[in-house]
């Protein structure tokens, strides 16, 4: 275990790889007049950006909420939410209506997408976010975050080759620079916070990176050089998780992703999850999934050729 913890470099980073964690902007658009928005609803993450103009964030439970330009609106928990031209409640007759063929008088530029995760491997760290993040440029401290956020207000405004892929890459490097600015204010729970804790940290990212290994409560606590009963308790408080619940859901969503993007054996992915028997890890798989991990995998290739 302390092998393998000294080798770990930026568990966010191996995190992120492994939940394949991406963005995708599927709209850019100008809008006046009466609109309204809505993208909740998919399971994802979705995000609003104002890169020009002023819209309204219409939530169930909060006020109406004033977006400017370089305001980035995230819903972690796919938050049921409305983005709006006005702070009264938009007619639900122009919601998700098309933006205008023409602009002839002062428009909102609208960046919306989502971010996508491996959503039931992403649970435990999702639960840690609030259910709505706002960045605002204006209460960035850092200037290289204003301007990865102008570049891609940039770059979203552009016709040029290769774009919509650059500005699907952009919205995560502002992710995941919204992420850092959230820790270092000491905003963010569950697995976010803990992957920052000096004793917690590479604990994770020696789970995250191999989930096969024994990962013992003994090993864990003396690679952290806190007791078992103190090391529990961290980890249950940041987490939300006991280690060995933790443990279970990794090396069960490594292995889901093994059934469904690869043909190895069934036997060969159980040992690589740390199970010591095909039958153990069946039992387990089927306990956790509510299906059994060779219908798991005909449904999910079954999905993946259509």
């Amino acid at each position: 275990m302390s092998e393998t913890v000294e080798t770990q470099q930026d568990p966010l980073s191996t995190l992120l790889r492994q939940l394949n964690f991406r963005a995708e902007v599927f709209f850019r658009a100008e809008y006046c007049g009466r609109w309204a928005v809505d993208t909740s609803g998919s399971n994802q993450v979705p995000f609003h950006l104002v890169a020009h103009g002023e819209g309204w964030l219409h939530g169930d439970n909060s006020p109406p909420r004033r977006l400017l330009p370089g305001h980035l609106v995230v819903f972690p928990h796919d938050a049921s939410h409305l983005l709006a031209a006005s702070e009264t409640a938009p007619d639900p007759l122009v919601v998700n209506q098309g933006p205008p063929d023409r602009i002839d008088q002062p428009a909102t530029r609208l960046i919306c997408g989502y971010f996508k995760f491996d959503r039931q491997a992403a649970a435990p760290l999702l639960a840690g976010l609030p259910p709505t993040l706002l960045l605002n440029l204006a209460d960035v401290p850092h200037s290289g975050a204003r301007d990865l956020v102008y570049l891609w207000m940039r770059e979203a405004a552009e016709d040029r080759l290769g774009g919509d892929v650059a500005v699907d890459r952009l919205a995560e490097l502002v992710f995941i620079e919204m992420l850092r600015i959230e820790a270092d204010a000491g905003r963010l729970a569950g697995v976010f916070s803990a992957l920052g804790d000096a004793r917690l940290g590479p604990i994770l990212a020696a789970i995250h990176q191999n989930p096969g290994a024994s990962h013992s409560i003994e090993e864990m606590a003396a690679a952290s050089s806190l007791s078992e009963s103190a090391f529990a308790q961290r980890f249950k408080k940041a987490v939300g998780m006991t280690p060995g619940q933790y443990v279970k859901h990794w090396r069960l969503q490594t292995a889901a992703q093994a059934l469904r993007e690869s043909r190895r054996s069934m036997g060969d992915i159980a040992a690589s999850v740390g199970y010591e028997s095909e039958v153990a890890f069946r039992k387990a798989f089927s306990a956790h999934f509510g299906n059994s991990p060779g219908r798991y995998r005909r449904e999910a290739q079954s999905l993946g050729h259509q």
